[in-house]
């Protein structure tokens, strides 16, 4: 799987490296990806059944309804985008792990590893898209 950098270079290749991206557009670009993977997780786990509507609520979020997008905490601001699942009310992301990769005692089921590898392609298009109309703006 080729990641965002190498995919990002192939597309500015294709336009010739016309687009030369700010770390605001950079940003703007990574986060439309981000924003469509983090809507296949958010369904993935409730299609491999870690989600139940009759749950009470109380405190804490289904795992589905967890899922953040954004900079990481402590990172510097280049533009990347990261997806995954909230540490803020309860650990969903170590709970997301245990259930993706399994435990001594639990099977995993890979459905945000399933999730990611399916939705490469629309991930990819939604960047492409956001990279295309950056690009038409500074050619007016």
């Amino acid at each position: 799987m080729a990641d965002f950098a190498d995919q990002l270079e192939g597309l500015l290749q294709e336009y010739g490296g016309l687009v030369n991206l700010t770390v605001e557009e950079r940003e703007e670009v990574t986060q439309a990806g981000a924003d469509v993977l983090a809507g296949k997780y958010s369904q993935a786990a409730k299609d491999a059944g870690h989600y139940n509507r009759d749950r009470d609520l109380g405190k804490m979020k289904h795992l589905a309804d967890s899922v953040d997008t954004g900079r990481l905490a402590g990172t510097k601001v280049d533009g990347n985008s990261a997806v995954g699942f909230s540490k803020k009310d309860a650990n969903h992301a170590r709970i997301a792990r245990f259930l993706n990769d399994g435990t001594r005692y639990i099977k995993g089921d890979s459905f945000i590893d399933d999730a990611r590898d399916k939705s490469q392609k629309e991930v990819f298009a939604a960047q492409a898209k956001v990279l295309r109309q950056i690009q038409e703006k500074k050619m007016r």
